[in-house]
């Protein structure tokens, strides 16, 4: 049986070559931006997963953004992948997201182990919208 242990937004994860340490960094609960819409070019979703069953169990994962007028976009869709290893990390790596309005945004994270999607958790991401008046001469 596959468990979803955790997941965290952040702007980049970086993976240790060596020791095979994660680092999350700038992780996001919040963004302020200028204009809208905007582009946030820097995101990225780590999670931990756990398996009883390492090298038969398949997990497939998906990633929907809802943004607060509960419009559903599903960001990134994996392929079927064997969990080989009792404890599985998956980083996903969003170019550019898109938001066009000021409010809670979830990011919700699902997975797939037959036929049915299953929500492992919701992450919320408040977007402010700060206007920039510019001085005259």
């Amino acid at each position: 049986m596959i468990k979803h242990i955790w997941s965290i937004l952040c702007e980049r994860i970086s993976v240790d070559q060596q020791t095979n340490l994660v680092s999350y960094l700038s992780c996001i609960e919040e963004i302020t931006v200028t204009q809208l819409p905007a582009i946030h070019s820097l995101f990225a979703l780590g999670s931990i997963w756990q398996t009883d069953r390492p090298g038969e169990d398949i997990l497939k994962i998906r990633l929907v953004r809802i943004s607060p007028d509960g419009l559903k976009n599903t960001l990134i869709e994996t392929d079927d992948f064997k969990l080989d290893t009792e404890r599985h990390r998956t980083n996903l790596i969003l170019n550019g997201i898109l938001f066009d309005q000021a409010g809670t945004y979830v990011f919700r994270v699902e997975s797939r182990l037959k036929a049915a999607w299953k929500t492992e958790t919701e992450i919320p991401l408040k977007v402010k919208s700060k206007v920039v008046v510019s001085k005259g001469k």
